[in-house]
């Protein structure tokens, strides 16, 4: 009962705070509107950010504000991140002038009320035809966008309001990836995009992210996944002046609540530095760069709480300290044509203790990791003529991972209760890659095309595999165990070394047409290849957007498209190919009992393997690629001059999607003998799953008022599915279809709201808030009842629904209170010292990670949790 009462406790308390967080985000700002109401006639500033067509930043570039008769009322030149501003402009109609090398020259229509104007977004040089941006001031002025990339349900946060809200340890990308979609996401987890192509991190230290964009032109060709399976994050360039950003992160456990499975406090600390500094290389501003650091120690411990006999707790803190150390340098180089061209070498070093500890993992069963990686990345802009435009973006690197084992000794599994044993994951991962991408703007008329290549993945692989050389042992409860009585003994021995080349390459074109001044179509193309997949190694994916704005003039956008994705196979399928392929050279896997309901020895000597057939992993051969199409219509509006909303229904299928299956298990009824004796289980990688997945998507994004600013998701969603991945095998391998049911990923509400509040210069307070619903727990009866070595077997008889138990939900506040400290006249420009604090889980709400799903007394019982309450002190210092 105790899942259930939580459930019910989260379920309600989710309501409770989707009211408040939905009252918080439109706040009455009673004051603010009297302050501005008062001051009617007072000046306001002009400001925006120019870009070019491939929507990097244009620094140096001329801006001038013109009265109506000519007159240069203000004047002056982008900054490194292509951004100007105007104070103390009166109100008027004005004509802003943009002049930069190697582009087009502009003039916009620009309008001052009697409120503040929203910044300005201008792209240079784009289309032969002069563009005029009209801005009304006040709540008459215009956000919501007919343009393909400009779709108001996406997410983008610059660094400036990054540092306003809670950060833990400054992770952005973990941050932000709240607001994606699980059934969006392909095999490789979240699609990284950096500066323009796939990465496996941001490249810089946090203070080198200028911005994220999250679910921006959801159905481009550019990209591999979905809008709302991607990051978006553009760093940082080098500055003509010296800047620099040094932050100092503090935490430590005397100040936190204890963990709610911990018997005593652990002691704990946390410490983080990092930072940039830029600034001209020598005494040409045209060369310019970015230096990035960051050292962090994080000093943790794991909790375990597993279940013993009798009904007794194995309870125990595990130190899991983990090191990082990052370093990055970046070169830049801005021609007097307008091209750019910079370098960048990184360095990076993590090592972490004690790993895969907690819940009902023993500490015996931890393994330690280190990860080394090089990279250097290259970019280079070429202006043609101010209609062609071409990005060039490559990243070479190597990586080496290590995995060792703290415990040297066989693994034991006791289905429900623990794991202990040794960790049995040694193993040596090696990479050495090549991602690359070259696109091309060509604008004429009504269409702006962008075509190109992109080279996700080419890599040589090294994956040494010497797991589970020691065997693992699978008990059916605790009893078995105490009488020493296994159901099942797995093991490998043989040659663990393999190096293969994983290439995956694609092209693109995309053509984005503006029929009418309020009406635009993006239709695009992209190509996929993928090695390994013999019959399917060519796929076309066709993708399709619109825009239509009812008035001209109007807040109203209505919006929509449709695109199919294609997925990856993963470097560590491709590996099980090769490795348990049959042909003598590689890794031999042998599985105990020969025959259902067979004993298995303890322990188990070479002799009792002699005559054990090896087991296999092969390629169906029908296998295709899978693919995710997804397709939404939605509505924009815009609320106020700084802030929308918007309402989206996004309906998502997967299809051929991966999964395992074993086609020599035992068959039924009887399930008393493999068809084919002479080896073990066959392991089959098949594209047979599929997906079906609906979600209302409302999101209101914006600084409604003076003081506040953010964005605030809800997402109601319905997902089902007959697999979890490529590594997942059904209950029963002949009955398949018996599988489909909410997918591991089915949330039925979630809401996320990350706000910033500003009263006055004395403070500034942010909030990060999760209200979520649980996901399902899938219950197995922790027997092989159908002997094929896998223990997923489900109640009545392998009929029972999969994922029939509703998990826990999800409530997390943390907050983030600041005070910045200036020094010398310029606020803006001037060195300035922030201090904040920041407070996670702030109500120290239990949140627990997930349920017992094996039969027994232990089923729905919970064994870890998220954090506890966490508080953070962080200082940064600018200059």
């Amino acid at each position: 009962m105790r899942f259930l009462i939580s459930a019910q406790v989260s379920y309600r308390a989710i309501r409770w705070l989707l009211l408040c967080g939905l009252l918080c985000t439109f706040p009455a700002d009673t004051r603010a509107d009297e302050e501005q109401s008062k001051s009617a006639d007072a000046a306001h500033a002009v400001s925006g950010t120019v870009l070019d067509p491939s929507t990097a930043p244009i620094a140096d570039a001329q801006v001038k504000v013109l009265t109506a008769d000519g007159q240069v009322l203000a004047s002056g030149a982008t900054d490194h991140s292509g951004s100007f501003h105007f104070d103390g402009i009166p109100r008027g109609k004005y004509h802003l002038q943009l002049q930069a090398p190697g582009f087009k020259n502009a003039s916009i229509d620009v309008t001052i009320g009697s409120k503040p104007s929203a910044p300005l977004k201008i792209t240079l040089a784009i289309s032969s035809l002069s563009e005029t941006v009209s801005v009304n001031g006040g709540d008459s002025a215009i956000q919501v966008s007919t343009d393909a990339s400009e779709n108001q349900n996406a997410n983008t946060v610059d660094s400036n309001a990054l540092d306003r809200v809670p950060v833990f340890d400054r992770d952005y990308v973990s941050l932000l990836s709240r607001f994606l979609s699980d059934d969006a996401v392909g095999t490789n987890g979240v699609s990284l995009v950096v500066n323009g192509i796939e990465a496996n991190g941001p490249g810089v230290a946090p203070s080198g992210v200028q911005e994220v964009k999250i679910n921006q032109n959801p159905y481009s060709a550019l990209f591999s996944r979905p809008g709302r399976a991607r990051l978006e994050i553009t760093t940082k360039p080098g500055t003509p002046k010296f800047h620099g950003i040094a932050n100092f992160l503090v935490r430590d456990s005397v100040f936190d609540a204890r963990n709610a499975f911990a018997l005593t406090k652990p002691p704990e600390s946390r410490y983080l530095g990092e930072g940039t500094f830029t600034g001209p290389l020598g005494r040409d501003k045209k060369n310019t760069f970015l230096l990035s650091i960051m050292q962090e120690n994080d000093n943790v411990q794991a909790i375990v709480h597993a279940f013993g006999a009798n009904g007794t707790i194995i309870s125990d803190n595990v130190p899991a300290p983990t090191r990082d150390f990052f370093l990055s340098f970046r070169a830049f180089h801005d021609f007097t044509s307008g091209d750019q061209l910079w370098i960048a070498y990184s360095y990076e070093d993590g090592r972490d203790a004690n790993q895969g500890v907690g819940g009902t993992i023993l500490r015996e069963a931890a393994y330690n990791a280190e990860s080394r990686e090089h990279e250097i990345n290259v970019s280079y802009r070429h202006i043609f003529s101010p209609k062609f435009v071409n990005q060039l973006r490559f990243l070479v690197g190597h990586n080496n991972e290590p995995v060792v084992s703290v415990t040297n000794a066989p693994q034991n599994i006791v289905e429900g209760y623990f794991t202990g044993g040794g960790a049995q994951a040694d193993s040596k991962r090696t990479e050495s890659h090549f991602d690359g991408a070259d696109i091309a703007t060509w604008s004429s008329g009504k269409h702006v095309v962008n075509f190109g290549v992109d080279s996700p993945d080419l890599s040589r692989r090294g994956a040494d595999d010497f797991t589970n050389q020691l065997g693992t042992y699978t008990f059916v409860d605790i009893n078995a165990y105490n009488a020493g009585t296994p159901s099942n003994y797995r093991v490998q021995t043989g040659n663990g070394h393999l190096v293969f080349w994983e290439r995956n390459v694609a092209g693109f074109i995309e053509d984005n047409i503006r029929l009418k001044a309020n009406f635009s179509v993006t239709l695009g193309l992209r190509y996929y290849y993928q090695n390994y997949f013999n019959n399917d190694t060519n796929n076309f994916a066709p993708r399709f957007g619109f825009a239509w704005a009812p008035s001209k003039k109007g807040k109203t956008v209505f919006r929509g498209g449709a695109g199919l994705f294609y997925d990856r196979s993963g470097p560590r399928a491709i590996a099980d190919l090769l490795h348990f392929n049959g042909d003598g050279k590689g890794l031999f896997r042998f599985i105990l009992p020969l025959q259902p309901g067979g004993i298995v020895p303890f322990p188990v000597t070479p002799a009792d393997l002699q005559g054990v057939p090896t087991s296999l992993v092969v390629l169906d051969p029908r296998a295709r690629i899978p693919s995710i199409f997804q397709y939404s219509v939605g509505v924009e509006r815009q609320v106020t001059a700084k802030s929308t909303f918007s309402a989206t229904y996004v309906g998502t299928r997967g299809i051929d999607l991966f999964r395992s299956r074993d086609i020599n298990a035992p068959s039924p009824p009887n399930y008393m003998a493999r068809p084919d004796s002479t080896f073990g289980q066959i392991r089959q990688i098949e594209s047979e799953g599929y997906q079906k997945g609906n979600s209302l998507e409302l999101l209101f994004r914006g600084k409604p008022t003076k003081h506040i600013a953010g964005q605030a998701q809800y997402t109601l969603g319905k997902s089902y599915n007959n697999t979890s991945g490529i590594r997942y095998f059904p209950g029963n391998s002949y009955f398949p279809s018996l599988d489909w049911a909410r997918s591991d990923n089915d949330r039925r509400n979630k809401f996320d709201l990350l706000g910033s509040f500003e009263p006055s210069d004395l403070f500034s307070f942010g909030v990060a808030l999760q209200a979520y619903s649980g996901k399902p727990v899938n219950v197995i009866t922790g027997l092989d009842s159908n002997g094929d070595g896998i223990f997923n077997d489900r109640p009545q008889g392998g009929l029972a629904p999969r994922n029939i138990l509703h998990g826990p939900g999800q409530i997390t506040v943390d907050v983030n209170l600041e005070h910045e400290f200036h020094f010398g006249k310029e606020k803006k420009e001037g060195p300035s010292l922030t201090a904040a604090l920041n407070v996670f889980n702030i109500l120290n709400h239990v949140n627990y990670v997930d349920y017992n799903g094996v039969l027994g007394p232990n089923l729905g019982q919970p064994s870890s949790s998220y954090p506890a309450r966490r508080f953070q002190l962080n200082f940064e210092f600018k200059f």
